[in-house]
């Protein structure tokens, strides 16, 4: 969701990330039934009390695995179980004049549902002083970005700087980033040494799966979910109204990158080529959750794609709950079989 609408609404996001491993509850399993674990380790937090310090909670509907969560809250939020409202954000790809608007629309419901949480309104003033905020931490993650691509900024480094940007109001974000930052530079592998791939597939809670493959001489110099590189963080409009910055932050939308859930095949492999090429990667690498919607149907056109301008892909496909690890070792193996990496 745009978060310089959160802001002018006086709240802070803090986005619920889940995580690759971890033990889900027999509630929160039978309630979602099949879906994507780590919205199941989602659901968990919440109804374990652990994030009971929140004012609100907005569920974007960007997999079907989100939307279950929705419903699921929704009930126990009308049953009392949960001490904060539920909100749920339904913004279709696409664009055009009539989705626009109906997105539009959609974000005038969230600054209420938002105000309501605060008690503080939207306006022009707020929308200001929140696009000034955000612009701070569009200007540095735009530097984690370069890095990354001169090799000077590991993957897993710039997974924690998103999470920072996702979870903190901006000037905290920032002072977490720029610790990330003075930390690898002391920490940086020297030029060369490792092979970058680019990250496609499921989304990343955290930085388990980067980690790993660091650790065996591979590095993830870019990643098109919503995690890192897709993260809506920093985007914002100047408008003299309310009205007119929802309409500008719809048309903002409707030029993000292509979702796995959300977007066509032909759409994603479009921009993978291209931010392929932007980092420079040798190769591809792709893990997808079992019941994720939407990454494993990208794969093949993907994969052909790649293969016709001389690029490799590596995937591990329908990973299981606890698979984190079974699954990126069998994508190294898969990755050393390039040549790329010794074994």
């Amino acid at each position: 969701m745009p978060r310089q609408i959160l802001l002018a609404a006086g709240a802070t996001p803090v986005r619920l990330f889940g995580a690759w491993n971890g033990d889900v509850s027999r509630e929160a399993a039978e309630l979602l039934g099949a879906a994507d674990v780590v919205a199941a380790r989602v659901l968990d937090g919440v109804l374990s009390g652990l994030h009971d310090d929140l004012a609100g909670l907005v569920v974007c509907n960007d997999s079907a695995a989100n939307l279950r969560v929705y419903y699921v809250l929704r009930l126990l939020a009308e049953r009392g179980r949960i001490p904060y409202p539920v909100q749920l954000l339904d913004t279709p790809r696409g664009g055009g004049q009539h989705v626009n608007l109906f997105v539009a629309q959609q974000y005038e419901r969230l600054a209420g549902f938002v105000s309501g949480c605060t008690g503080q309104a939207v306006d022009a003033s707020s929308l200001s002083d929140a696009a000034a905020r955000e612009k701070a931490l569009a200007e540095a993650l735009g530097h984690v970005r370069d890095l990354r691509v001169k090799g000077a900024l590991s993957g897993s480094a710039a997974l924690r700087c998103y999470a920072a940007a996702a979870q903190m109001a901006p000037e905290r974000a920032l002072a977490a980033i720029d610790a990330v930052l003075e930390e690898q530079a002391a920490a940086a592998p020297a030029p060369g040494t490792m092979v970058a791939v680019f990250m496609t597939g499921s989304s990343h809670p955290d930085t388990t799966v980067y980690e790993a493959l660091e650790q065996s001489g591979i590095v993830v110099a870019g990643e098109d979910h919503d995690a890192g590189d897709a993260a809506w963080i920093g985007q914002t409009v100047d408008a003299a109204s309310p009205g007119e910055a929802f309409s500008a932050l719809a048309e903002l939308h409707a030029l993000r990158p292509p979702s796995a859930s959300r977007s066509l095949a032909s759409e994603r492999t479009d921009h993978l080529l291209a931010e392929v090429r932007r980092t420079g990667a040798a190769g591809v690498v792709a893990l997808v959750r079992d019941l994720d919607d939407g990454p494993v149907w990208d794969l093949p056109s993907q994969r052909e794609a790649l293969a016709a301008s001389g690029t490799w892909l590596a995937g591990v496909v329908r990973v299981p709950a606890e698979g984190a690890a079974a699954a990126t070792a069998e994508l190294i193996a898969s990755v050393q079989l390039s040549g790329e990496i010794a074994s």
